[in-house]
C-alpha cells in the first residue's frame, strides 16, 4: 500500500478591519474593537493579513489576541505613522525566519513614498516562517492597493509579482490584501498570469469546497444595500450600493498550494458589522518534503 504524502495544512484569513480615523459614530472602533478580535478568534486563522490598521488599533489587538504575532509598519514613515498592513501569526506554531516592507511606489525602499497616480503612500508586508509542527517554510505578503489611482494599481500588481519572485525563492507564496479592484480588471490579471513571476491563483476559484458566504467584500456598513444583497428576493429592487458579486479582497497562493475551502464571512452582532469588509478564509495545504 502507498504511503500518503504527509500534507503541511492552515488556515489564511484576510481582513480590512477599517481604520479608526475620526470615528465618531456607531461604527467607532470603540464598538467594533472586541467584535474584530472575537471573529478572528472564533475562526481561528493560522495566519492573516491586516488592512488599515492604526497603531491605537494595533495594541489593541496585541491586548486582546496575545496568541498573535504581528509584523508591519506603518506607511506615512517606515514606523508608527499611518496605516499598517500587519502580518498576524501563531507565535507558538510558527517560528518567524525574516520579514520587512516595501512601498507600491517607484522607490519601494523610500518609506511614505506615493506611487504613480496613487492618493496616498500604500506598502506591503512579507515575512517568511517556518512550522514547527512540521519544519516547512513559505512566504506570506500582504497589501492594500490604492483605491483612485489606476497606473498604481495597475503596476502594484507587477511589482508585486517581481518582489515575490525574489522572496520566495521556490518556498510556497500566499498574498492577502485589499487591492480595491475585481477579478475582471486588468491588475487581477497580471497577479495570476500564469507566465508572470510567480503564477497566483487566486483561493476562491480553484478551492476544493467553493464557496461559503456572499459575493462581495466591501459593504460600507450600509445595512440597507447589504439586506438587498443578502436578500435579492424579499426586496425585488435593483441595488446600487455595493460591488455585488465582485469581491475586492483576495487571498493568492502560489502553484505548490491546493485550497481545500474558501469563504467569505458576514458574521455579525445584531446587524452590526466588525468592519465595512466582510473578511475571506481559505484552508490550505501542500505537500511536505520528506
Amino acid at each position: 500500500m502507498k504511503e500518503q504524502a504527509l500534507l503541511h495544512e492552515m488556515r489564511c484569513m484576510s481582513f480590512n478591519i477599517r481604520n479608526a480615523y475620526g470615528d465618531q459614530d456607531e461604527n467607532a472602533w470603540s464598538t467594533r474593537a472586541e467584535m474584530v478580535a472575537g471573529m478572528i478568534r472564533f475562526h481561528r486563522p493560522d495566519i492573516a493579513g491586516l488592512q488599515e490598521v492604526l497603531l491605537n488599533q494595533l495594541e489593541d489587538m496585541e491586548r486582546m489576541l496575545p496568541e498573535y504575532g504581528f509584523v508591519g509598519v506603518g506607511r506615512d514613515d517606515g514606523d508608527k505613522k499611518g496605516e499598517f498592513v500587519n502580518v498576524m501569526y501563531r507565535k507558538q506554531r510558527f517560528e518567524l525566519l525574516a520579514s520587512g516592507s516595501f512601498w507600491l511606489s517607484e522607490q519601494p525602499e523610500q518609506p511614505g513614498s506615493m506611487g504613480w497616480d496613487a492618493a496616498c503612500s500604500r506598502v506591503t508586508t512579507w515575512a517568511k516562517f517556518r512550522d514547527r509542527l512540521d519544519g516547512t517554510e513559505f512566504l506570506h505578503m500582504n497589501t492594500h492597493f490604492d483605491h483612485i489611482g489606476v497606473v498604481a494599481v495597475r503596476e502594484s500588481a507587477h511589482l508585486l509579482g517581481k518582489r515575490a519572485a525574489g522572496l520566495a525563492g521556490g518556498i510556497p507564496v500566499v498574498l492577502t490584501g485589499d487591492f480595491n479592484c475585481t477579478n475582471t480588471t486588468e491588475p487581477y490579471r497580471i497577479l495570476t498570469d500564469v507566465e508572470g513571476p510567480v503564477p497566483l491563483r487566486d483561493a476562491s476559484a480553484v478551492a476544493a469546497y467553493n464557496h461559503f458566504g456572499p459575493d462581495f467584500t466591501f459593504h460600507g456598513f450600509d445595512r440597507k444595500e447589504l439586506a438587498k444583497q443578502m436578500f435579492p428576493r424579499e426586496y425585488q429592487a435593483e441595488t446600487a450600493g455595493l460591488e455585488a458579486d465582485s469581491p475586492i479582497d483576495f487571498i493568492f497562493v502560489s502553484d505548490q498550494v491546493s485550497v481545500q475551502a474558501f469563504g467569505i464571512l458576514a458574521d455579525h452582532r445584531a446587524g452590526k458589522f466588525p468592519s465595512d469588509h466582510l473578511p475571506i478564509v481559505a484552508d490550505i495545504a501542500w505537500p511536505v518534503e520528506a
